[in-house]
């Protein structure tokens, strides 16, 4: 009743998607494009709003039609298009040509985005969909860390190769290809609803103020603290928030199939506002390690969460696509503002920038709290009764012998 019914092939398909998902876009919104075209600051941050702006309108306009096609062919033909595309990028030293081509990548990347999430709803269903997307964090983001750590040092060939061999493994899910009965015992307790635009507001609204402060004033505070303390000691930060955030995806897994979504979204935010709090107003090592680990274990649950799970549990499989593209136009936006007035907000000062990540954090906890929980009652009914009567078997035991 509570283990994850998913094959190994399906749980390896999870952690691909959520890998290539997260190392493509950030290897191409940074590195590829900066090498791409060596400009100012300024116009990079134009460029980089204008390519999370195109992957936006993309889904925007696909989010119609894409459930009609075979999702595993999607992934694969957006990949392999995506692959064969970027190569082009090493032949050519027009400018506008190069950003034609990463644009056009960033477009059919957000097609073959959309594909892979709703072919992972295709694959889970409601009460397990929690566990398998955290395992799938918990295997792909320490790989995806250290790809991204490695691009740092790439060149503009270096950086595209990278791009190439993440879009070409992708490929492997069309050799996989778990079918649906070897995967699970049975999808009828997916029963798939309409849910209320009230509902989804209640949901959407905790995410897109998240997403904004996490493209704006988080970073701008990791900047401040970054300036604040000595090289060596930022990176073993930024080590520990990564970890972190893969304890939170593998965590928040079993949390939110047994107790709710709510419940760890909740725990998130404010988890998140509490380390906004402290670190503009408590300015030294030992509170910056600290709130960099409450961060980093935010991070993990907030994006499993609401990238793989919110939308898939608000859908039925004719507005599975719709769903998911709601939560990737609110999250590519967001950056996009981000990266549009990233020196703006760099101007203003930590404590200020804190105070406005916890006032607006939580605030956004308030909708949540009037949200309906998605999970199903009578199956968390179920979890509570087994813990309940697993407990009651480790006491019996100890009574007897102690009577004994």
């Amino acid at each position: 009743m509570t283990g994850v019914r998913v094959a190994k092939q399906g749980l390896l398909v999870t952690t691909i998607l959520y890998f290539s998902f997260f190392s493509w876009y950030a290897i191409f919104s940074i590195y590829v494009l900066q090498h791409a075209v060596n400009s100012s600051v300024e116009t990079f941050s134009m460029l980089n709003t204008s390519f999370n702006f195109i992957i936006a309108i993309t889904l925007l306009i696909v989010r119609f039609f894409i459930h009609r096609f075979n999702k595993p062919h999607i992934i694969s033909i957006c990949f392999l298009a995506i692959s064969i595309i970027t190569i082009l990028l090493l032949f050519t030293s027009n400018t506008v040509l190069r950003l034609t081509i990463i644009f056009v990548a960033g477009a059919i990347f957000g097609i073959g985005q959309l594909a892979g999430l709703t072919y992972f709803w295709d694959l889970t269903v409601s009460e397990e969909r929690g566990r398998v997307a955290g395992l799938g964090g918990f295997f792909a983001l320490p790989i995806y860390y250290i790809l991204t750590w490695m691009a740092e040092s790439f060149d503009f060939s270096g950086a595209i190769m990278l791009g190439v061999v993440i879009s070409l493994g992708t490929l492997i899910i069309i050799l996989l290809r778990p079918k649906k009965q070897a995967m699970l015992i049975t999808k009828k307790g997916e029963k798939g609803w309409h849910p209320e635009k009230r509902t989804i507001l209640l949901y959407a609204t905790p995410w897109a103020i998240f997403s904004l402060i996490n493209a704006t004033l988080a970073r701008n505070m990791s900047l401040h603290v970054s300036q604040a303390v000595q090289p060596s000691y930022y990176t073993f930060l930024v080590i520990l928030q990564l970890l972190a955030a893969v304890f939170g995806a593998l965590s928040v897994g079993l949390l939110a199939d047994f107790f709710g979504r709510r419940l760890p979204l909740v725990f998130g935010l404010t988890f998140y506002g509490i380390a906004s709090t402290l670190i503009g107003f408590v300015g030294n090592y030992g509170v910056f390690g600290f709130v960099y680990v409450i961060n980093g274990l935010s991070w993990g649950i907030l994006m499993t969460l609401y990238l793989l799970v919110v939308w898939g549990d608000l859908a039925k499989k004719e507005s599975c696509a719709k769903s998911y593209s709601i939560g990737l136009i609110i999250f590519y936006l967001a950056m996009g503002i981000g990266s549009l007035l990233s020196t703006e907000i760099s101007q203003i000062s930590i404590i200020i920038s804190s105070l406005l990540s916890c006032l607006l954090i939580f605030f956004s906890n308030i909708p949540l709290i009037l949200a309906p929980e998605l999970l199903d009652a009578d199956f968390r009914e179920k979890i509570r009764l087994k813990l309940y009567i697993d407990v009651i078997k480790k006491i019996r035991p100890k009574k007897s012998q102690n009577q004994g």
